[in-house]
């Protein structure tokens, strides 16, 4: 098969891959129709867009990782830099959806990859957002932004969280972004001295291989081809991938639930003024429309269309 198709047939997978012997695991993942699904409604500047797709790719893993039946959210919120805010969100560890806000004068920044200069003296956090119908709690820990780019921020942050020694690389192009962790698990609880001393040396190995992987290989190697030109000296398995996808969680039942905020006067007069009333998804872009009958509606307490209805 050519090379080419190869690459093409993982764009929007995510592949688990074990070391065979040694308590190491890892993650490759890329994304392709994905982001550009996600990035369809608006333009961002090159710099905000490389951001987005890496914290795409790194949310898809996470929420690998976690097996968590809701929703995984990395979201940051700016202090004095361009971006306001931004999410990317992984739902039932297979849904992606994300947006970014700038300021609306975004001239004047350089397009950097620093994260200082776009969320100055912001945050950045990892949620855990449970199903509505269960009685969880969400979860909410902040990432330590102390190193210049997102991946060495969120490898620290893995490592103090799980307590588990990481390696995280992200590098998006111009039409795709991929993403490779690495994770040292601890040893057996029977391993000896001398086996968990080789499970060390086997981590700062197969660590030290992985850091001569070049963006381009991360960029356009197939996860199968990149794995064994790295790890060529160990039994890596490659496990069944899992595939991703955009998909928003808009509906018209949330958007009756928006406007049910407002009281019936304003309702009243916005249908008035325009003839009808429009909720945008500020996520895909699609538009609910309300005309008369569907204000009356919404007024009666009713639902405007039935579960699943196609939106005007």
């Amino acid at each position: 098969m050519d090379a080419e198709l190869v690459a093409a047939a993982d764009n929007d997978k995510l592949y688990r891959f074990t070391f065979e012997g040694f308590p190491v695991r890892g993650q490759w993942v890329r994304l392709s129709r994905t982001i550009a699904d996600a990035q369809a409604v608006r333009a961002y500047p090159a710099a905000i867009a490389d951001l987005l797709n890496e914290m795409f790719a790194a949310v898809a893993m996470f929420a690998d990782n976690l097996k968590f039946e809701g929703a995984v959210a990395l979201q940051s919120r700016g202090n004095g830099g361009a971006l306001i805010r931004s999410l990317a969100e992984c739902r039932n560890q297979q849904h992606l959806r994300g947006i970014a806000h700038l300021e609306e004068d975004i001239a004047l920044h350089p397009n950097a990859q620093d994260l200082s200069v776009w969320l100055g003296d912001g945050q950045l956090a990892l949620s855990l957002i449970p199903p509505p119908d269960t009685q969880q709690t969400p979860y909410q820990g902040l990432v330590a932004l102390t190193e210049p780019t997102l991946a060495a921020n969120l490898e620290h942050y893995l490592e103090v969280s799980e307590q588990l020694p990481s390696r995280l690389f992200l590098t998006s192009a111009r039409d795709s972004v991929t993403g490779l962790l690495l994770q040292r698990l601890p040893s057996a609880d029977q391993a000896t001295e001398i086996s968990a001393a080789d499970d060390d040396e086997a981590w700062s190995t197969i660590t030290t291989l992985a850091d001569t992987v070049t963006v381009e290989e991360l960029q356009t190697l197939p996860a199968e081809v990149m794995l064994r030109r790295l790890f060529n000296e160990y039994t890596c398995r490659l496990h069944p991938p899992r595939s991703l996808s955009y998909r928003c969680t808009c509906s018209r039942q949330k958007s009756d639930r928006t406007l049910r905020i407002l009281d019936a006067r304003e309702l009243e007069s916005l249908l008035e003024e325009q003839g009808q009333i429009h909720v945008d998804c500020e996520f895909c872009g699609t538009r609910y429309a309300y005309d008369a009958i569907d204000v009356g509606a919404l007024l009666s307490g009713a639902d405007t269309a039935p579960p699943g209805a196609t939106p005007h």
